[in-house]
């Protein structure tokens, strides 16, 4: 088995294995099955089946009440509310035996559609009577069932709109136990309705993230000249000296080391951003030599947005070593200045880089940023949801430097967000065209486009987030690549929806010793 094919089957393994060992709770899972899942866009209920932890159902029912926020400038969330109140009304007038009001038939509808603009129900002789009345034939048997017709109007609905000029809902209760069944009244279908209507509910559909009000906003580019770097978010004096001086210096004084980055969204649609802090054995580092990390991140305007005094415990990749951590941060333009420490807060290792955030969203077709590694292995556990390019047991370690030789097996990874899904398989098919080009080169490297494996990041097929992870072999090309300045390109078609994305990233090859 070549060493692609290999990848690939560790990757499906492990990224199995990964959710093999979640849980949710049964109040989780009750959520999506009660009003929240009635609200659900048909994307929605799709992501909500991949849901296998309460931390990541959580994140999800936040962010869901989130993109129907229809104030998101402030903390409340009118709409959340109203639908509380709904949820209250049904279970106080709508409970059969012992189903609440808000599981049935009629709280489903009510707490989609709201108070209905008339409400009739029809005996027999198609009076109007009270749901409680009874009529009985010989013997004692029902010889009518009671039914309740809840008609709404295109012009009384305030926030949404409907399909038809009215939608009328019929409701049955054919044994007389005042258990109401909903039933098709010949008219609109009465599922297309509640799906267009939650569908309407949705204001914000492009959110990844539930805002947060105690930060202060991001600007989307730098100035033109930054202000001084205010660093009395950190409590060692140690750092904040280090961190000023670093700023006015002309040079880097420390060892040196490479800031790597990248934007990604979680199976249940969070945005975060691994960073990681590369540091090549020419340094003469080792990994207990370094016990803290420290920093801080800026937004546009030179505010810190961000500081970090923790501990750090460096891993190794192939001789080199690293550090790596998640960052919760909105798309946008940040200045990181970070480093690692010794024992006795003596900075070791300093560097900063610009950090251009573009959005990524689970419900926007998108790619993300090509990440580039020599070192892919698996993890004794899985690794928790958002940790830093880590996917169940299988950890995808990027070259920060991007340094290759032309020996190397280059490992590619992109995660690709919102690709349709092939009814045959469950999953995305995607077309890849990868290509190698650099100054060295008379003309680009490339081969005929290929389909390739998109795996679930989720572990299980179906909508969500997927990636796509394969190698460049430069080892078994015939004549070696020369050393030099490259870019590795990535063309993606998705030949579902047939639209197409470029990923790409730069990289040095030097001539294997």
């Amino acid at each position: 088995m070549n060493t692609r094919n290999v990848l690939i089957a560790t990757l499906v393994a492990l990224m199995a294995t990964g959710t093999a060992f979640a849980a949710i709770s049964k109040e989780h899972a009750d959520w999506g099955k009660g009003p929240g899942g009635y609200l659900m866009t048909a994307d929605e209920a799709a992501a909500w089946k991949n849901v296998k932890t309460d931390a990541e159902a959580q994140a999800f029912i936040d962010l869901f009440w989130a993109r129907r926020d229809p104030t998101p400038a402030t903390p409340a969330n009118e709409f959340r509310d109203a639908i509380d109140q709904r949820i209250k009304y049904a279970d106080e007038n709508f409970t059969q035996g012992r189903t609440k009001g808000s599981m049935t038939d009629r709280g489903h509808v009510f707490i989609v559609m709201g108070t209905p603009a008339s409400v009739q129900r029809t005996g027999p002789q198609s009076t109007i009577q009270s749901p409680n009345q009874r009529s009985t034939g010989p013997g004692g048997v029902q010889d009518y069932s009671p039914k309740q017709l809840w008609l709404y109007e295109a012009g009384k609905m305030k926030i949404v709109k409907l399909p038809a000029p009215t939608a009328e809902f019929a409701f049955v209760d054919q044994y007389a136990s005042n258990e109401f069944k909903i039933e098709r009244t010949g008219k609109v279908d009465h599922r297309t309705v509640l799906a267009d209507v939650s569908r309407q509910y949705v204001t914000q559909p492009q959110l990844t993230a539930v805002p947060k009000f105690d930060q202060k906003p991001v600007a989307t580019a730098l100035p033109a000249s930054a202000p001084a770097v205010t660093t009395d978010a950190l409590k060692t004096e140690a750092f904040r000296s280090a961190i000023t001086a670093f700023r006015a210096a002309k040079e880097n004084p420390y060892k040196p080391a490479s800031l790597y980055f990248t934007e990604m969204v979680t199976p249940s649609g969070d945005y975060f951003v691994p960073v990681q802090l590369y540091v090549p054995k020419s340094t003469g580092l080792s990994a207990d030599s370094v016990t803290t990390f420290f920093g801080v991140i800026e937004d546009a305007n030179g505010a810190p947005v961000m500081s970090f005094e923790e501990p750090a415990t460096l891993s190794t990749s192939r001789g080199d070593l690293y550090f790596d951590r998640s960052l919760k941060l909105q798309p946008g333009t940040y200045r990181a200045t970070l480093g690692l420490s010794d024992k006795d807060s003596k900075p070791v290792i300093m560097t900063s880089r610009t950090l251009e955030l573009k959005p990524l969203s689970p419900t926007t077709q998108g790619v993300s940023r090509l990440v580039l590694a020599a070192d892919v292995h698996e993890t004794p556990e899985a690794a928790p949801v958002g940790t830093p390019y880590a996917f169940g047991r299988l950890k995808v370690v990027p070259k920060g430097d991007a340094v290759f030789t032309n020996k190397d097996d280059i490992t590619y990874f992109v995660e690709l967000l919102g690709f349709g899904i092939d009814e045959g398989t469950s999953l995305p098919k995607v077309q890849v065209k990868v290509e190698l080009a650099g100054k060295p080169l008379k003309q680009p490297i490339s081969a005929p486009p290929m389909e390739a494996a998109a795996l679930p990041l989720s572990g299980a097929p179906g909508p969500g987030q997927y990636a796509i992870i394969s190698t460049l072999p430069l080892g078994a090309m015939k004549n070696p690549v020369p050393p030099g300045e490259y870019t590795l390109r990535l063309k993606m078609t998705d030949q579902v929806t047939k639209q197409s994305f470029t990923a790409e990233q730069p990289m040095t090859i030097v001539a294997a010793q």
